[in-house]
């Protein structure tokens, strides 16, 4: 068996990559083939050689997102994992294939969304850009989904003070010496950081600075919720390993960016975003208060005055409850209904999005948020005698709605005018 995958791993690295891939961020692929996950990725410092320059690759597989099979008194699932390497040239330079398997003893885990396995590898390079496919595949489907993006590698190896990219962390151990090991934690637009959370980097001093200034600001990217600290810290050794907490617990649910400048002789600035996942609010949604201004097309009036009046304290669980009522499968984890309007709402944003008016409080955003996208439409960009103009189709409740650009600016409304309450009436 470790010869076959020797002879596969080969064949990976010398041969082109037979996957159709698609040039997307990290967690996303344009067509869902085979199980997804979340991927980060952060550049470091070779230890005992800083001519070279280490990239990190973690991986997060959610369980349900897996195929288990039953064995003896538990449950089994495996998947695979390649990583090819690619210089700016097109040139295969590495490449890595190894298997993981999950054992559970409890059945509802395997569906569980919020478990994950998670996995990593790294590679030794030379300081220079990169392309780089993984792929994942599960290995009782055989289904496999892959991705594909760029990076550069910083050279760490000047006279000066450098640091690595920030990684989060879900744990970090100490001894006598400092820190001694680390428990990555991944975070994109469906996971957020939980308690406990800590931003971890390394300082790099080939030049023997002996102390460093650390200050980081925490900002909310909607909310424009602040946190600022500061604090000095000694520079030992050429390689100086840090971390600080996150307080999660004063955090809403936001996108946040993480801004950390390091002074020591000179100055040395990170960036990195994390995200902050309310249980009950929805993957798309970038805040409680845009969540609920966002359902008042699919609310009745009695729903949307308990949620618009509801105070800042009970807003949360005033659109719970909204959406308790709502959910089409009640006991499961996930909420269909809440996600799919959502996924509406994000899909709206960004197509109709126009003058600065986001999609969603558009007429054809409101049109798709409650009906869904249309059966057909017919379109006439150029027309020669008028504004340009779109007709979508709805044959399943013998509908149509008429938009005229009267701007000429993308900005489509109704040729007759249409209500919220009107389109309801039309979903019921």
């Amino acid at each position: 068996m470790k010869l076959y995958r020797t002879i596969i791993l080969l064949m990976l690295i010398l041969m082109p990559f037979s996957f159709i891939w698609a040039q997307a961020d990290m967690s996303q692929t344009l067509e869902k083939k085979g199980p997804s996950y979340n991927i980060d990725i952060a550049n470091t410092a070779v230890p005992d050689n800083f001519d070279m320059s280490r990239l990190n690759i973690y991986f997060q597989i959610v369980y349900d997102e897996l195929q288990f099979i039953k064995i003896q008194d538990g449950f089994e699932a495996n998947y695979e994992v390649t990583v090819i390497v690619y210089d700016d040239d097109e040139f295969q330079v590495d490449g890595k294939l190894w298997k993981e398997t999950i054992y559970l003893d409890d059945y509802d885990k395997t569906n569980s969304q919020n478990d994950f396995s998670f996995t990593f590898t790294s590679f030794d390079l030379d300081p220079d850009k990169y392309k780089i496919m993984v792929s994942v595949q599960d290995l009782e489907t055989e289904k496999a989904q892959g991705i594909k993006f760029d990076t550069k590698l910083r050279d760490f190896s000047k006279n000066k003070v450098t640091a690595s990219d920030i990684i989060f962390l879900k744990g970090v151990s100490y001894d006598s010496l400092g820190i001694k090991s680390i428990t990555p934690e991944l975070t994109n637009p469906y996971k957020g950081l939980t308690v406990p959370a800590y931003a971890y980097f390394e300082i790099y001093n080939p030049s023997g600075e002996p102390e460093a200034e650390i200050n980081y600001t925490i900002r909310g990217l909607n909310s424009k919720f602040e946190i600022k600290d500061s604090y000095t810290i000694p520079l030992t050794g050429i390689r100086t390993l840090e971390a600080f907490t996150i307080p999660i617990d004063s955090l809403k649910h936001d996108i946040y960016q993480l801004t950390i400048n390091i002074k020591a002789g000179k100055k040395v600035k990170l960036e990195k975003n994390f995200y902050i996942r309310w249980q009950g609010i929805p993957f798309a949604a970038r805040d409680i208060e845009s969540a609920i201004k966002q359902v008042i097309y699919i609310a009745t009036p009695d729903e949307w005055k308990a949620l618009d009046k509801a105070s800042d304290e009970n807003k949360l669980e005033e659109f719970k409850s909204f959406w308790k009522r709502h959910d089409p499968t009640p006991g499961t984890e996930v909420n269909e209904a809440m996600e799919a309007h959502y996924g509406r709402v994000e899909y709206a944003n960004q197509n109709f999005s126009v003058m600065q008016r986001e999609g969603w409080k558009t007429d054809r955003g409101m049109v798709y948020i409650v009906l869904g996208p249309p059966d057909d439409i017919v379109r006439d960009p150029y027309p020669s005698d008028m504004r340009p103009w779109q007709i979508w189709n709805y044959y399943r409740i013998n509908r149509r709605f008429e938009f005229i650009d009267y701007t000429g600016f993308g900005d489509y409304r109704f040729y007759r005018p249409y209500s919220m309450y009107e389109l309801q009436l039309f979903l019921r």
